[in-house]
């Protein structure tokens, strides 16, 4: 079985070579992302590996199939960015990993709001300088704030039991409720978005992103949020509108915001811009905000993360090769 892995990261490199050896398993690695000037590389590979940027749309998938590939391993929990619909109808097979390390994400998630809180970069870079003073460092305390968590998978209820830790009080918003979550952290469901926007004082987005979530923070529920709120995002880009929390952030109207992901950042994220700079101006009118702190989508990025990742996209590849069954929660399409 030849077998293709596209957008190889360097960080990537050394878990994916050493369970591709232990599960005996002939890969080719290439950086070259995967889309429509690229598909071409994929003829003569019985199964691709791609990378959340990589671009799996309707056209890029008809190649796939016609070139004779069989199955697509994404090497990823979010699949917005592959036509499952159209990989089903043409019998592509797609599998996934579903759950690499979702307290890692949620830890970034808590990193991104103790700096913004606490001011730990300004601090940092100021204690550097010899200045030693407070003044513009001042935080909240988080003991007794509440919390708003959208999107209560294993993610969100990750970063909900943190939060629970310091003692702050949690609403919860899902179209999917855990009963349970709600029991074990005396937590509370809202029917409406607004009513979990208006009331937080943290609100942080864990939901996966599909055409109901686009866009869930918009140039009018971004209103309900309180001038004084965090907003956090560690989900999808997409699960915000970019113009609309720039116009937000321009007249003042919140404490801070962490983007550990953003709507726009296929080109941009994994890349190192630092000799040529980046053109994205709503990505760089973010950055010019002090109270935004983006970081390049590194909430998954643990050792223990990293290890599951590649050896789960890959034992997904092996499934298919002996013909074993691979477990429900893997798989997406069926051929």
């Amino acid at each position: 079985m030849k077998i293709k892995c596209f957008s190889t990261h360097k960080f990537e490199q050394k878990y994916l070579t050493h369970w591709a050896d232990e599960l005996d398993l002939k890969v080719e690695y290439i950086e070259t992302s995967l889309n429509k000037d690229t598909v071409e590389l994929a003829q003569g590979f019985d199964c691709i590996s791609c990378w959340a940027s990589d671009t799996l749309d309707k056209n890029v998938l008809t190649k796939l199939k016609n070139f004779g590939v069989k199955l697509i391993s994404l090497r990823s929990a979010g699949y917005s960015h592959i036509d499952l619909a159209h990989a089903q109808k043409i019998g592509l097979m797609v599998t996934r990993v579903p759950s690499y390390s979702p307290e890692a994400i949620a830890e970034h998630t808590v990193g991104l709001l103790l700096c913004l809180n606490r001011k730990y970069m300004k601090a940092f870079q100021r204690v550097k300088d010899f200045n030693f003073t407070l003044d513009g460092l001042e935080g909240l305390t988080l003991f007794g704030k509440t919390v708003g968590v959208i999107g209560t998978g294993k993610i969100g209820s990750a970063f909900a039991r943190i939060m629970k830790g310091f003692g702050c009080k949690i609403l919860l918003y899902d179209i999917h409720k855990d009963n349970e979550l709600e029991k074990e952290l005396k937590a509370s469901y809202v029917n409406e978005l607004k009513d979990l926007l208006s009331q937080s004082d943290i609100v942080s987005l864990h939901c996966p992103l599909n055409e109901s979530t686009r866009y869930v923070i918009n140039s009018k529920t971004i209103d309900f949020l309180k001038p004084t709120a965090f907003l956090l995002n560690t989900g999808r880009g997409a699960l915000i509108d970019t113009s609309a929390l720039v116009a937000k952030l321009k007249k003042n109207e919140l404490r801070g915001v962490g983007l550990d992901v953003y709507e726009h950042e296929e080109d941009v994220f994994f890349y190192d811009h630092s000799e040529k700079g980046i053109s994205d101006e709503s990505l760089l009118r973010l950055m010019s905000f002090t109270n935004v702190l983006v970081t390049s989508h590194q909430g998954f990025f643990t050792k223990e993360a990293l290890e599951n990742i590649a050896r789960i996209s890959l034992e997904n590849i092996l499934h298919y090769k002996t013909r074993t069954e691979i477990p429900k929660e893997n798989l997406l399409t069926t051929q």
